[in-house]
C-alpha cells in the first residue's frame, strides 16, 4: 500500500483540497492529520533541543582537558592524564565549600537550613561523574603528541583563505580527535573509544597497551 501519511503542515496544506485549519471540523480526517503533524513537529523540536544541549555539554567537557595543558606541553603521561581528570571532577569543590559555609552561617540564628538547589545539583553532578570514572571516563588522548596538536588545532583553528578566523570548538571536528576511556579503579587500563583521523598513532609517554571497545565485544 502507498504511504499517504502527511508529515509536515506545509505538505498538508499544499494538497489540492486546501482548507484552513480553523475551518476544519474537529472530528474530520483533516483535523486528525493536522493534530498528528503538529504533535510530530513539537517532538522534533524537543529532540533537537536535547541533542543541542548534549552536544554543547560534550564540547565543553572535552575543551576543559585541552585548555588544561600548558603551552609548552607536548603530551602527558598516563598518571598525568588521571591528574587532569581529578581536577575536572573537583572543579566545583571550592564553590561547594562556599555554599556550605553560607548555609551554616545562616543557620546560626535560625533553624538549620537545608541545602539549596545549586548545592544539590553540584553534589549530584559530582556523584554522576565519579561513577562514570569508575565505569570509564571518556576524554581526549593527551598521551600522544600528534593528538595533542590536533586538539589545539580544534581549539584554535587556522584562519581561512579569506582571512576569517574560524570558531574554535566546532563539534564537526570532534570525529578527527582520538578519544580514550580511563578508569579510577584500574589506572593502567586504557580503552580506545574513538580512533580519530589516523589509523596509526605514535605512542605517548607513559601510554600503556590499548585495546579498543570493538575488540572487547568480540
Amino acid at each position: 500500500m502507498p504511504n499517504n501519511k502527511v508529515k509536515t503542515t506545509k505538505a498538508l496544506q499544499s494538497k489540492k483540497t486546501k482548507i484552513a485549519s480553523r475551518g476544519v471540523h474537529p472530528n474530520s480526517r483533516r483535523a486528525k492529520q493536522l493534530q498528528r503533524v503538529e504533535l510530530r513537529t513539537k517532538k522534533l523540536e524537543v529532540h533537537g533541543k536535547v541533542r543541542r544541549v548534549q552536544e554543547v555539554h560534550e564540547v565543553d567537557r572535552l575543551l576543559y582537558f585541552v585548555h588544561a595543558l600548558s603551552e609548552d606541553t607536548t603530551s602527558l603521561s598516563l598518571p598525568e592524564l588521571h591528574d587532569v581528570l581529578h581536577g575536572y571532577l573537583n572543579r566545583h569543590a571550592s564553590e561547594l565549600v562556599d555554599l556550605a559555609h553560607e548555609r551554616e552561617s545562616r543557620s546560626n540564628w535560625r533553624k538549620t537550613e537545608g541545602k539549596g538547589k545549586r548545592e544539590i545539583e553540584l553534589e549530584e553532578l559530582r556523584k554522576e561523574e565519579t561513577s562514570e570514572y569508575r565505569s570509564g571516563f571518556v576524554l581526549p588522548d593527551l598521551t600522544i603528541p600528534e593528538n595533542v596538536e590536533l586538539c589545539r588545532q580544534w581549539v584554535r583553528p587556522a584562519p581561512s583563505k579569506e582571512g576569517k578566523n574560524a570558531k574554535g570548538g566546532d563539534p564537526s571536528f570532534l570525529g578527527r580527535i582520538r578519544l580514550v576511556r580511563i578508569f579510577s579503579e584500574d589506572k593502567n587500563a586504557v580503552v580506545v573509544e574513538q580512533k580519530g583521523a589516523r589509523e596509526a598513532w605514535g605512542e605517548g609517554e607513559g601510554e600503556v597497551e590499548m585495546g579498543s571497545a570493538d575488540e572487547d565485544d568480540e
